[in-house]
């Protein structure tokens, strides 16, 4: 077996490289191992092979690797603190010294050649009024000379200062610049928000990311789920380590964590489980995929239970039947009171594709700006906004990010989402959740902010901050809000699942009973002890984003909402053909939860059954 030989060198393999190695011939995985094992004799430290790294095992030098990456702490790097390409950072600064060198030359050289044409003059004439727009200054080759990179850093953070208190000024006259009057309902509602600290990671993290916080992690997985699988079939699974006892025996129930998938030559899939104690195979055969009596959809590290029978040497079994941890069919549930709640997430304040004027519209309307008798009953019912992560764009998320923001300073990306809320009526209650580009790890579960953030709302007692995942109770109703990061994982492996529809990849996670299901993709995962992913509850409510796109459903009684953003599209969406449904807003009145869904979509207001 491939895994095998990879966790003889402490290697563990995400799903999609497993794929990927899978179509190696045997030379291919031989020179792979082969170079692992004398990179894994100077930096012994467990490895995840995922795309990135295992490009780099393929595509660059044994020695150079090495010498680049010898002592990199790859722990570190999979819970997001540092990032792999540490030798690839650059010093923005001396790009910018290098530039202004290049333009120098560019004058001299023109000064000095006397051979130039018109043409060439023109081009000259055009360089010499271009501005460097990277300093965010003013400045021409005329003047380059005199300045300093002292000089260039001082003007450019004088402006950044002073575009910052433009925006904070403006965005303060939000409440005041409204002269309507209307009676809030909700405001004489008193606030019901329980938080179920139990399942929040904030303060409770302890993993340092060895390999025994990750053998722990998988225990604790297997373990919630494995009691869910056999409370829905009211039996306990059988040990894996004792099938061999039941050999022609029908009917036999076990439960594993799916550790290896494969496809035999004549269509059938060949699963292999494990428990704590050993693993076992499990024999699907292609006729019961077809017929849908199993489906075609498992994943890689994914807890699932089988009944089948075993075979004549006790050593596979031919199941008739899976049995996942899902939630169970039920009402939608509502409560009494006609109160409402928004959800919001991908907000991306510092962002240029930020759409500050549209998100200063929905912020009236709370403040009493309605033009007709339905907004007006919104605002005046409104109770609750739930926001389930990404309040700003964030600063090294991705490389080359500072180009597409128009404040580089995360303190101060921050302090704009502050004045907004604090434009937001006090009797409104606003819960928060952090998503990957927030300022706190972005492996999961992530905890609350940290100190320095959290300081900075200190004022507003109406903000209540929660884990991602975070798991508690609004008003009677339980809420899970997550933001989705482990979506792009599933779309990937789910045929079902798809972007242009949220709620088809929430079914998903809700089914499984795990909010990141299969380990190793873009979804990093922290290692805790205890798997604060695991979905211990069946909510009323799921709420969830990072996809920037609305989408709304029901499943099994449960409310699916994924709200859009207030981000435009940006170049890598465009590349990836992925289009946004910016400045739209659900809403839901939580006495008609699972009927009806209020949507506030740039200003207009629409009511429609889903």
């Amino acid at each position: 077996m491939i895994t095998e030989e990879f966790l003889k060198l402490e290697i563990l393999i995400s799903p999609e490289t497993y794929n990927i190695i899978n179509t190696y011939g045997k030379e291919d995985i031989k020179n792979l191992i082969n170079n692992i094992s004398k990179f894994k004799n100077i930096n012994n430290t467990l490895i995840l092979l995922n795309n990135e790294i295992l490009n780099l095992f393929n595509n660059e030098n044994i020695d150079n690797l090495i010498n680049s990456y010898g002592n990199f702490n790859f722990i570190e790097y999979y819970i997001g603190n540092i990032p792999l390409y540490v030798n690839n950072e650059y010093d923005e600064y001396t790009e910018n010294l290098e530039e202004l060198e290049r333009l120098i030359n560019l004058e001299n050289n023109d000064t000095n050649n006397n051979t130039n044409n018109t043409n060439n003059t023109n081009n000259k004439e055009n360089t010499k009024s271009e501005s460097i727009n990277n300093y965010g200054v003013n400045t021409t080759i005329e003047n380059i000379n005199e300045l300093t990179p002292d000089k260039i850093f001082d003007e450019r953070l004088a402006k950044l200062e002073k575009e910052r208190i433009e925006r904070l000024k403006e965005i303060r006259t939000i409440r005041n610049s409204i002269f309507n009057k209307i009676n809030y309902y909700s405001k004489d509602v008193e606030t019901n928000i329980k938080i179920y600290d139990k399942w929040d990671v904030s303060g409770k993290s302890t993993c340092e990311g060895s390999l025994n916080d990750f053998i722990n992690y998988f225990k604790n997985r297997y373990s919630k789920i494995k009691t869910m699988i056999e409370r829905k079939v009211n039996k306990k699974g059988y040990p894996l380590n004792k099938i061999y006892k039941m050999k022609n025996e029908k009917g036999v129930f076990v439960v594993g964590i799916v550790s290896d998938i494969a496809t035999t030559k004549k269509g059938h899939k060949r699963i292999e489980i494990e428990d704590e104690e050993t693993t076992f195979t499990v024999i699907i055969l292609k006729d019961k995929i077809e017929k849908g009596d199993i489906p075609d959809d498992i994943l890689l590290d994914e807890v699932i239970g089988f009944e089948g029978t075993i075979s004549q040497d006790g050593g596979v079994m031919f199941p008739d039947s899976c049995i996942r941890p899902d939630i169970t069919p039920k009402p939608p549930k509502c409560i009494d009171e006609k109160i409402y709640t928004a959800f919001l997430s991908d907000v991306h304040i510092g962002s240029y594709e930020f759409l500050g004027k549209e998100f200063k519209k929905f912020i009236e309307l709370l403040n009493g700006k309605t033009t007709n008798a339905l907004e007006e009953k919104v605002a005046s019912r409104l109770k609750y906004i739930s926001i389930a992560g990404d309040l700003v764009d964030g600063v090294g998320i991705y490389p080359g990010q500072e180009y597409d923001l128009y404040d580089v300073d995360i303190l101060s990306q921050y302090k704009e989402v502050v004045a907004y809320i604090e434009q937001i009526p006090e009797h409104i209650d606003i819960i928060i959740s952090p998503g990957n580009h927030d300022a706190l790890r972005p492996a999961e579960p992530q905890p609350i902010f940290p100190k320095r953030i959290l300081n900075l709302f200190k004022d507003l007692n109406n903000v209540h901050f929660v884990s991602n995942p975070g798991f508690l109770n609004i008003h009677g109703l339980d809420f899970l809000l997550y933001h989705g990061r482990s979506f792009d994982d599933i779309i990937g492996q789910v045929s079902s699942a798809s972007y242009q529809n949220p709620a088809s990849i929430m079914k998903e996670l809700l089914k499984r009973r795990h909010l990141c299901p299969t380990y190793g993709g873009r979804c990093p995962i922290a290692p805790e002890e205890e798997d604060y992913l695991v979905i211990h509850n069946e909510p009323d409510v799921f709420h969830t984003g990072h996809i920037h796109i609305n989408g709304y459903g029901i499943y099994k009684g449960t409310t699916l909402i994924n709200s859009g953003t207030f981000q435009e599209q940006t170049d890598f969406q465009k590349r990836m053909g992925i289009h946004p449904t910016p400045a739209k807003i659900p809403i839901l009145d939580l006495s008609k939860n699972g009927s009806q869904m209020i949507e506030w979509n740039n200003g207009k207001i629409n009511v429609f059954e889903y």
